[in-house]
């Protein structure tokens, strides 16, 4: 059988669960594989880029964001990107000084190293969630790419219920080996190419 629909997906679960009596946990298993998903899976189509206006050292944070990938900022010559630093590096980069915000880190707003001394337009790019399976989305970009992932992450999630099944040892491993594979082919063609060489952010 071909897993590449919702239905199908369903199907497979059940049949490698081989226990009639979880069959109505099925949908809560692709739940949890999906919320899973969004924190350790990373593939191209999750990306979207969105206008950004910096004006503010603190920024909102747009919807249904999970990870930065790049904040831009135009200037009269160029497109910026500026550099996300954890939060302890970006605290000993603050200035009191208005200036172009060259470092960025994302909490629960976008906080910038300084406060910009202008308006600034931009872009952001990053990872937004898949959307979720269902009756009315019977598939999605990461179940048509890497259906062993939703299929092995899903079983992996019926843990509770199996308690000491074997089974569960093989497929959590089984799914780590897809999402890995799958996170290393999508970092391998977003580096096609020699990286361009930055300095506190400026292109050099």
């Amino acid at each position: 059988m071909s897993l590449d629909t919702y239905t199908n997906l369903k199907t497979a679960i059940e049949g490698w669960l081989d226990r009639n009596d979880l069959n109505d946990k099925i949908d809560d298993f692709i739940d949890i594989a999906e919320a899973r998903h969004q924190r350790e899976v990373r593939i191209r189509q999750m990306l979207v880029r969105q206008p950004l206006i910096v004006n503010n050292r603190y920024v909102d944070v747009p919807t249904d964001f999970l990870e930065a990938k790049i904040i831009r900022i135009l200037t009269d010559t160029a497109r910026v990107p500026l550099t996300q630093v954890n939060i302890d590096e970006l605290t000993r980069k603050s200035s009191v000084t208005d200036g172009f915000p060259y470092f960025f880190n994302v909490h629960a707003q976008i906080e910038f190293n300084r406060n910009p001394d202008q308006s600034y337009t931009g872009d952001i790019i990053f990872y937004t969630p898949q959307d979720a399976l269902g009756d009315s989305n019977p598939s999605n970009d990461l179940l048509e790419r890497a259906p062993d992932v939703y299929l092995y992450s899903a079983l992996a999630a019926s843990a509770p219920f199996l308690l000491e099944d074997e089974r569960i040892q093989t497929w959590e491993g089984l799914y780590t080996s897809a999402r890995d594979a799958l996170n290393l082919l999508e970092k391998r063609a977003q580096q096609v190419g020699a990286p361009v060489a930055t300095t506190a952010g400026t292109v050099v």
